[in-house]
């Protein structure tokens, strides 16, 4: 069954509206909250008073710092350098706001409305303080210290050393030179976040918390101590979600608040967020500029790289603030053979809302700017850029590949892959010789717009530790239940879980009832995230199937009293000398279950690659998609429609990143788009015809060989874009490259200024700072 494109179970819930999500939990007794947030990017709280807001008809609390207990404190979810707790968010403002959004108190009421209007009755005194919008604000001579108690706001320096770098760029050839620059975004997803806290009874029960999250038992690990409770006296339940994306499902302050109000009332107590409050207080991602030197022999191999990094993490250390860059950094030198690389990577804070993971942290900004570097110095030389690439591709033969670079304490290395295959089977199905050619037709027209191609090859983390677990019950009825550690985030994991069990028993997949995770059913996993669902928790099913296996035939041996060696097992049924018996008459006999986990030793990575045809407007500078081809190693395909939504999908996510999105700040640290009349989001006429496919070399990290998917489609397609509206713009055999792009989203807006200049040079220029490069000797 794995392998086949089986139709996604559960999809009718969501076709008939059926589903049920946060909004959609009613419980006897519900009182809804809503958040007071600080307007100011950085002030003083001198006084909260609140009781105008508490004397309101239908109000029963209001919560500020004082009641909240000193350590609901949001901490790291992962491993982070020494003194980062110094920066931590608590769960609502104590003496000083850091950023718009930032949660000053927490009203319930009878109904949201009552809610939202005691909000414009608490009067709040604030003393603002200068605001450091930027990293180079929060870094310059005399900044504002965010944190009185650090000496700086840059809350870590990572530095990644392979080789020797700067001889490397001294003997290069060609060094290239170049600052680039990644804006400010964020998920958008379609559903904005919410809980559901039912209290304990009184006479003795669980709290319990209803909503999506991606990491239910780390949270759950979080939570209890805060509110002072056991482990065991706290339940989380997932619910369906109408989109992650790295951001939903991480720990929140309302995650802290709403439960707090709830136990103090002893009433269920439900919030939803806004859409504005989505985008202002949700983690936001990507901020980033890269300051690069890349070196490169006469004939186009890399020979060094050295780079540094400035990343935007927002006011606060939140959850996990400081892995996207980290993971950009030691993913840049990409599926390409780097000798010698230098890194030092700041994470800096500032005063906007804090960063966090979003699809494929990290992998966006570091692509575009390998990538752009890549195109730029294919015609410094004079070589396709498709071939400079393929001559610096690792090749099969060097796997397992060690890039020398680590994140989170974990080396990177390439356990295996096809990666010039990958690009080949690119190039192909782009038909890249008629591509050109069509190019070379529609630019030699004397108007209208530009046609460009551009490449993008790079390598995606999948597969993350350190664990997960999957349970398989047998039923009396001969229907399966399946419980697993892993959050159902939206791509199918339901679907995916079904089929490898279902081939490991001989079972149809339509038997399987995977649950969503609920910490009550399964006392020990990980989450969703890091595309690892398939990986870990596919893997831990796969194990567990094969003890429910080894105990069914434990059992038939026992019942007839013959050795268990001679007990079979197929397609649901045992059978010994004659004698028969099913897993659901075992099951009707007394329970029949097993549980496994699977330990994640290292982690798997997967080789993608993508190609863009643009036409750009060259008086608007408006850009048209034309064509998208996309393909990723997916170790082996489960589920091959599976593999395609993924892909598609991801090519979407990524042209909103592209194209559309961009959260833009004052200099006084005020977010100016905060509602999606100013965040624009692509829209279905965005998206031109995808052609995804995907390689199977099996990963040598797990027993499936399995690689993870969710993160493929998106990250290339900024450099794939940037490159081809680059390309639109350069004859093909300058050694000018014509139109320079720094700044990784191609919005149109960018161009329009350029526009005339760029006519007069011939060239669209698209760029905040002048690119330098050298060719040693000339």
């Amino acid at each position: 069954m794995i392998g086949e494109a089986h139709l996604r179970l559960g999809g009718e819930r969501f076709v008939s509206g059926a589903g049920r999500f946060v909004d959609d939990v009613r419980v006897p007794g519900l009182l809804h909250a809503a958040v007071l947030r600080s307007p100011h990017a950085h002030a003083r709280l001198v006084s909260i008073d609140a009781k105008r807001a508490r004397d309101l008809r239908g109000v029963h609390a209001v919560l500020t710092a004082a009641d909240v207990p000193a350590i609901a404190i949001i901490p790291n979810r992962v491993p982070a350098p020494k003194g980062t707790d110094c920066y931590l968010q608590p769960a609502i403002a104590r003496d000083v706001v850091r950023f718009v959004g930032e949660p000053v108190a927490l009203v319930v009421a009878d109904d949201p409305y009552v809610a939202r209007d005691a909000l414009d009755q608490i009067d709040v005194v604030y003393q603002p303080l200068p605001a450091c919008a930027s990293t180079t604000e929060a870094l310059g001579p005399g900044a504002a210290r965010l944190f009185s108690e650090t000496d700086s706001n840059n809350v870590a320096t990572i530095t990644m050393r392979v080789g020797d770098a700067d001889q490397a760029l001294a003997g290069a050839a060609l060094v290239l030179r170049e600052r680039f620059t990644y804006p400010r975004q964020t998920a958008a997803a379609l559903e904005t976040r919410g809980l559901v806290a039912l209290p304990p009874d009184p006479r003795g029960g669980e709290l319990h918390l209803i909503g999506s999250t991606k990491c239910i038992h780390i949270n759950r690990t979080i939570l209890a101590p805060i509110f002072g409770i056991p482990l065991g006296a706290l339940r989380l339940t997932e619910v369906d979600v109408g989109g992650g994306f790295g951001v939903r499902g991480e720990l929140y302050p309302e995650d802290i608040l709403v439960p707090l109000a709830a136990m103090k009332l002893g009433r269920p107590v439900k919030w939803i967020e806004s859409r504005r409050e989505n985008l202002m207080a949700a983690n936001h991602a990507r901020e980033v500029a890269y300051e690069i030197e890349i070196g490169f022999d006469a004939a186009g191999r890399i020979l060094g790289m050295r780079t540094v990094i400035h990343a935007d993490i927002g006011a606060y250390v939140r959850t996990a603030a400081l892995v996207p860059a980290e993971f950009g950094a030691a993913l840049l030198p990409g599926p390409y053979r780097v000798p010698n690389y230098a890194c030092d990577l700041w994470s800096v804070v500032t005063n906007k809302t804090p960063a966090g993971t979003l699809r494929s942290p990290g992998r966006p900004e570091c692509n575009f700017v390998r990538e752009r570097l890549l195109d730029r110095a294919a015609a410094r030389l004079r070589i396709d850029p498709a071939d400079l690439r393929r001559r610096n591709l690792i090749r099969p033969d060097e796997m397992p590949y060690d890039c020398g670079t680590k994140s989170l304490g974990a080396s990177t290395v390439y356990d295996s892959g096809d990666f010039p295959a990958l690009f080949d089977e690119l190039l192909r199905r782009l038909d890249y010789a008629r591509a050109r050619a069509e190019q070379a037709a529609v630019n030699a027209r004397p108007s209208g717009p530009r046609r460009g191609i551009g490449l993008a090859v790079y390598v995606e983390k999948t597969g993350l530790g350190p664990f997960e677990t999957t349970q398989v019950e047998a039923r009396p009825d001969g229907t399966f239940v399946v419980d697993t550690g892993a959050s159902s985030m939206g791509p199918g994991l339901e679907t995916v879980l079904a089929q490898i069990l279902g081939e490991a028993l001989g079972i149809p997949t339509v038997r399987f009832n995977v649950r969503h995770a609920d910490t009550a059913a399964v006392e020990s996993g990980v989450g969703t995230y890091g595309s690892r669902g398939t990986v870990t928790a596919g893997n831990a099913a796969h194990l567990a199937a094969a003890k429910l296996v080894a105990e069914a035939r434990q059992r038939a041996a026992e019942r007839w009293g013959v050795p268990e060696g001679d007990v079979t097992y197929a397609h649901g049924a045992l059978e010994a000398r004659g004698q028969r018996v099913t897993l659901a008459e075992l099951a009707r006999e007394r329970r029949l279950a097993a549980g496994a986990s699977f330990e994640v030793a290292k982690v798997t990575y997967a080789g993608c690659a993508a190609a863009v045809v643009v036409d750009v407007d060259p008086e608007t500078g408006a850009v048209t998609l034309r064509r998208v081809v996309v393909g990723a190693d997916v170790g082996r395909a489960v589920n091959p429609a599976l593999v395609d939504g993924q892909l598609v999908g991801g090519v979407a996510f990524g042209i909103g990143n592209t194209l559309h999105e961009s959260l833009a700040y004052d200099a006084d640290g005020q977010l100016l788009s905060s509602t999606l009349m100013d965040y624009a989001l692509p829209t279905a006429a965005d998206i031109p015809p995808v052609d995804g496919f995907y390689q199977e070399v099996r990963a040598t990290t797990n027993p499936l060989g399995l690689r993870g998917l969710g993160e493929c489609g998106n990250p290339g397609l900024g450099a794939a874009t940037a490159n081809a509206v680059c390309d639109a713009f350069t004859p093909r055999r300058s050694v000018d490259h014509g139109a320079a792009l720094d700044a990784g989203a191609c919005l149109p807006g960018r161009s329009v200024s350029a526009l005339g200049h760029a006519r007069s040079l011939g060239r669209l220029t698209i760029r905040a700072a002048s690119e330098q490069d050298s060719i040693n000797g000339q």
